[in-house]
């Protein structure tokens, strides 16, 4: 390995010098824009070069510069919004001439003259990003296509790490300011998309490719315009805009991951010939011979000489108890390296005489991974504190696990512009996962036969699917004093599917040399089917009028609509293998389940042969556990952007939200229960909400703005959390009860933020925010329940303060050479508290009497830091060292007093590397995790540290290549 990576910098180097003696000949354009009328700096404005499609913005002195461009003739257009597009045509550059051009823009109405290449503002770089932030009205941060870009990160979850106060939980869950994914609200373009998890209300983010974002923002602050239901962040997912002309680009890429990779050990079994693609061939469907949830359940099994028995039902359960795939075997398989493709193709052309600009873009990976050194654990203290120093071991299991997964998504954008103020955009994305997970764990469960080995495994496939379709208009009415109207209407649709999810669990003994099963505390082997369809609809219409206040500066009245309508239809479907008699079990699974060992029936004798002897399938359904729900939200707003002076600038309104929730129980007992309301016609969740939003940011000079920002918003239930029923939290390991007499939160936010620009490519911010919520929503341990169970109850408060430091910063000002180097740099603190709710307090207390009645609340890092050191040279030389890590957070709440585990701190450590080869060729070396760190889940009781969870999480070593053709102007 040590000789391939110094192989591989090598090549790096001499490519880097070949290119510094190509590049040396390039020719360069570089200028100022500025406003006719005032001689001011236009910052943010657009400078394009069609026959390269390539383009910059301008800095806060309103000066742009284009390098590394080859000897020919070109022309050059200047754009912003509300000013007049110019372009400058047949500029003729030499090798290694530097072109001095100067824009002088003139002001005029938002109705732009038709010009023959529609002019866009550049969004998707670190420098666009900035002049987003500066020029946004609320307090934002974000990611941008070209930062993703540098970090190497393959998934919309992974890039939202490196945003100021953003973690990411599992993977794809993201936490905003150290709130819970149900604070946090995620759109794509703007339209609402539903959930992929029947447990949550968040969006997966690991759904989403890197190639098809063009930025991620997240709004920290509310403003009226916006939906109301967040209260971390405001999650936009921006997907890619058109090219200016003709446009390719495709990349590919392996990697070599330590663990998996080439490992022959590595846990599998057989999937379907689809798994490849993202979904099951109908491999792992439930049998025809078994009822699916809406026709009922299999018979009891009764045998020959009970009064009961029934002919007809006996010979149904044999037929359904061989209908299974006798697939119970794990084995294990070497995977080969995990790789990645994309490809995108763009241009602008003439439709009727009017520029039509389109993209579409398609991508796929396999990533394989996994652990073979796991380590699971239960703990729990036997005593009250005062006299126990150590806590009682429950369970001790060492892991192995093995993970296929495949991702693809597909994206097809388009733009009309029907004449210079009327556009139209419509958006189709679909994105597909497979995700097929082997475990098997053995140990000791002491709690009972502490000398018998405890074996554990599962066969678990999670197929999810999200479809969107989006469209939308923008229209200028200059002759109703230039009305600026936007709307959007879109359609999305969302799967997740986990069919045939096995377990199956089991004894051995060593001094006998004997396998065996103990149905009386562990298991019977059982097979899963959970099916969860939900689709959203999502409207809105935005309404904008410039005004001029009373010293004549620009001001703008803003209200709009939206209505969305999510509907989710959530089914469970469970089949239990049962024993009649004695039935062998010699440690081979395939064997326990051959023909001979399931029952048979005797259709001569019409009755069961041997007696009714052997294994047969049984229903184990609970109806209340399938469930229906919708829920609609009605909002209006009225707002506006008000400059109180020309430094001081004040935006407020108020935005009204209706929202209705209904649910309806396939359990015909809980659909009688009126208090409940589990019928569409009496919602269970009816809401009225005002809410204000209040904010003030003031130009301290041309390079500094101070923003201050009050609002209220919410946090609604999930439908899992309202739905009255308990299942096993198959991740968790315990029973998950939801709570229908749940309320919405409500939250009161506070935030203050001081920026300071010292060049258009910089930053140095520091915030600081205040949240108060009243009936908060927490997981807590029901001390009612027999068995461990956690629900969600409304606590009466909580609260959370933090602290944002986030710097962007050229390493010039230390020397000269060090001009090419940069840093970016981003901290948070959060410190949050909640009330434990009494129930649990007193069952807590029971045994440790000291205990606090607050905790963090659930998920919450203490603090999160970012740290990316990049160089970048006129030569087409990138290298970027990256470094994330957040701090611990409750990843489960025990019951009793025994301490809750954490989520410990897990530092990852990359490097990517890349090299410009020339005629749009591009190569790329990239490692990950390089500090070999360990996913390390705990609790502390006195000092010492119980370990719940920990593995391996490797490295990984990627090599790739991208090319990218743009078409020269014709």
């Amino acid at each position: 390995m040590k000789q391939f990576s110094l192989l591989i910098f090598l090549l790096f180097i001499s490519l880097s010098l070949s290119q510094a003696q190509e590049k040396a000949a390039m020719a360069s354009i570089s200028g100022k824009v500025l406003e006719a009328s005032s001689a001011y700096p236009v910052i943010g404005a657009t400078v394009f070069l069609p026959e390269l499609n390539i383009g910059v913005i301008t800095d806060f002195d309103g000066e742009y510069r284009l390098p590394n461009l080859p000897a020919g003739s070109y022309k050059l257009q200047c754009s912003y919004l509300g000013f007049s597009t110019q372009t400058v045509e047949n500029i003729s550059l030499a090798e290694g001439q530097s072109f001095q051009l100067d824009f002088s823009l003139k002001e005029e109405a938002l109705a732009q003259d038709e010009v023959v290449i529609e002019a866009k503002q550049i969004r998707n770089t670190a420098n666009a990003l900035l002049t987003i932030k500066r020029q946004s009205s609320q307090v934002l941060d974000g990611v941008s296509a070209a930062e993703i870009k540098k970090t190497g990160d393959n998934d919309a979850a992974a890039a939202m790490r490196r945003i100021t106060g953003v973690t990411v939980e599992g993977g794809k869950y993201v936490y905003v300011r150290g709130l819970s994914d149900r604070y946090s609200k995620t759109t794509l373009n703007g339209a609402e998309i539903p959930s992929l998890d029947p447990n949550r209300n968040s969006v997966q983010m690991d759904l989403f490719p890197a190639n098809l974002i063009d930025n991620i923002l997240v709004y920290k602050s509310f403003s009226p315009q916006l939906y109301g239901d967040f209260t971390g962040g405001y999650i936009d997912i921006e997907t890619k805009d058109f090219p200016e002309r003709f446009s390719i680009n495709a990349s590919l890429s392996t990697s070599y991951h330590t663990i998996a990779s080439f490992n022959p050990n590595l846990n599998s079994y057989a999937g379907s010939s689809t798994d490849p693609l993202g979904f099951d061939d109908g491999l792992r469907q439930l049998p025809s011979t078994i009822p699916n949830i809406e026709e009922g359940q299999l018979p009891e099994f009764e045998p020959n000489s009970s009064a009961s028995f029934n002919a007809a039902d006996a010979q149904q359960i044999a037929a359904a108890s061989r209908s299974f795939a006798n697939n119970w075997e794990q084995s294990g398989r070497s995977r080969f390296l995990n790789s990645r493709a994309s490809f995108s193709i763009g241009n602008q052309k003439k439709l009727f005489g009017k520029p039509l600009g389109f993209i579409a873009s398609l991508s796929y990976s396999q990533q394989a991974s996994g652990y073979t050194n796991g380590n699971y654990g239960i703990y729990e203290l036997g005593g009250n504190s005062q006299s126990t120093n150590r806590l009682t071991s429950q369970l001790q299991l060492e892991e192995q696990l093995g993970q296929d997964e495949t991702l693809w998504g597909a994206m097809l954008g388009a733009s009309y512009k029907l004449n210079k103020n009327n556009q139209l955009r419509l958006t189709v994305l679909r994105n597909q996962s497979a995700t097929s997970t082997a475990r098997y764990a053995e140990g000791t469960k002491f709690r009972d036969d502490p000398d018998d080995v405890f074996i554990s495994q599962s066969w678990r496939f999670l197929e999810r699917s999200l479809s969107s379709y989006q469209l939308g208009g923008k229209h200028f009415i200059p002759k109703w004093k230039n009305l600026e109207i936007k709307w959007q209407s879109a359609y999305s649709l969302s799967a997740q599917d986990e069919p045939d999810l096995r377990y199956f669990t089991y004894r051995y003994r060593p001094d006998q040399d004997r396998y065996f099963l103990k149905l009386s505390s562990d298991n019977s082997p059982s097979r899963f089917y959970r099916e969860m369809n939900e689709n959203t609809w999502s409207n809105r219409v935005d309404l904008s009028l410039p005004y001029k206040q009373w010293n004549g500066l620009s001001a703008k009245l803003m209200a709009g609509a939206s209505y969305n309508r999510k509907a989710r239809v959530f089914r469970e479907n469970r089949i239990v293998f049962q024993q009649s008699g004695i039935v062998a079990f010699n440690g081979n699974l395939t064997d326990y389940f051959a023909e001979d060992q399931l029952v048979q029936y005797d259709a001569g004798e019409n009755q069961w042969a041997n007696n009714g002897q052997g294994l047969y399938a049984d229903s184990d359904i609970d109806l209340q556990n399938s469930y229906d729900a919708q829920q609609d939200v009605l909002g209006l707003y009225l707002m506006t952007e008000l400059p109180l002076s020309k430094k001081l600038r004040l935006i407020t309104g108020l935005r009204m939200e209706q929202t209705s929730l209904s649910m309806l129980s396939l359990d015909p007992a809980l659909q009688a229960i009126d208090s409940l309301h589990l019928d569409q016609s009496s919602p269970l969740l009816k809401n009225l909400d005002l809410l204000p939003a209040l904010s003030l940011n003031y130009e301290l000079n041309d390079k500094m703005k101070l923003r201050f920002a009050y609002s209220r918003t919410l946090a609604r239930p999930s439908f899992r959390e309202l739905a009255p029923y308990t299942n096993f939290d198959v991740d968790g390991g315990y029973l998950l009860a939801g709570n229908p007499n749940l309320q919405r939160s409500l939250a009161d936010n506070i935030d203050l933020r001081y920026e300071f620009y010292p060049s258009f490519a910089e930053l140095i911010s520091l915030t600081g925010f205040f949240k108060q919520f009243y009936n908060p929503i927490e997981r807590t341990f029901n001390p009612t329940a027999p068995n461990s169970e956690i629900t969600f109850r409304n606590v009466e408060e909580a609260q959370i303060i933090g602290l944002e430091l986030e710097l962007r910063k050229n390493l010039g000002f230390i020397a000269a050479p060090l001009k090419d180097f940069s840093l970016a740099a981003n901290f948070a603190y959060i410190y949050s508290a909640t009330k434990i709710d009494p129930l649990e307090l007193a069952e807590i207390r029971a045994t440790v009497a000291d205990a606090k009645d607050s905790r963090p609340m659930f998920g919450q890092s203490p603090y999160s830091a970012n740290f990316l050191l990049a160089y970048k040279n006129d030569y087409g030389t990138e290298a970027n060292l990256v470094f994330n890590v957040i701090g611990p957070r409750i990843s489960l709440i025990v019951r009793g007093g025994t301490p809750n585990v954490y989520e410990q701190p897990v530092p990852l450590l990359g490097f990517n590397l890349a090299q410009e080869l020339g005629k749009g060729f591009r190569l790329s070396l990239r490692a990950n995790n390089l500090l070999g760190s360990r996913y390390r889940e705990s609790l502390d009781y006195k000092g010492q540290e119980y370990f719940i969870q920990r593995y391996d999480l490797g490295r990984s070593f990627s090599l790739g290549v991208n090319y990218r053709f743009n078409r020269a102007a014709e």
